[in-house]
């Protein structure tokens, strides 16, 4: 049932893609959304020890950059199973980043590696489901898949058409 509701919503956003005189917004990215960049710069500047350890945005902040990118432009052609993949990119994404900096954190905080790792990859799941519930198209939130383009606002309501 869910791919048949997401399906319907990918027709709407295609219908407003068709639209004649219809462009796409210049790509613009928060970081990581739902907060997470914004919280995570609000409390380096709050305080400088947790700046100093860990920088004033996300350290896999650039795996949520290639995540916008794909959500910008909203590609409705089996659009389902490309917002799965990109939504099981970012996942992979910010894994490896916990993978590949993981000798290094677990030194700096005197934990061993594969308790980085885990915490990596619960941060990783989190973000996963958060882009699932969070991301699909036509709805109001401005991380949506297709933000890019203008909502979906007016387009046929009617899942049967």
């Amino acid at each position: 049932m869910d791919i048949q509701f997401e399906n319907w919503q990918m027709s709407l956003l295609a219908q407003v893609q068709q639209r004649v005189g219809v462009s796409m917004k210049p790509f613009s990215t928060d970081g990581c959304s739902g907060g997470l960049s914004l919280g995570w710069r609000n409390i380096a500047e709050g305080f400088p020890a947790f700046a100093e350890s860990f920088g004033d945005h996300p350290l896999w902040e650039a795996c949520c950059v290639e995540h916008d990118r794909a959500y910008w432009r909203g590609e409705t052609q089996n659009g389902y199973e490309q917002r799965l993949n990109a939504d099981k990119n970012l996942k992979q994404c910010v894994i490896a980043f916990g993978q590949t900096h993981s000798q290094m954190y677990a030194e700096q905080f005197a934990l061993d590696k594969a308790t980085i790792e885990t915490q990596f990859t619960i941060t990783a799941n989190m973000m996963y489901a958060a882009v699932r519930i969070g991301g699909k198209p036509c709805s109001f939130l401005p991380w949506r898949w297709g933000y890019g383009w203008p909502h979906c606002f007016g387009m046929s309501t009617n899942p049967d058409e």
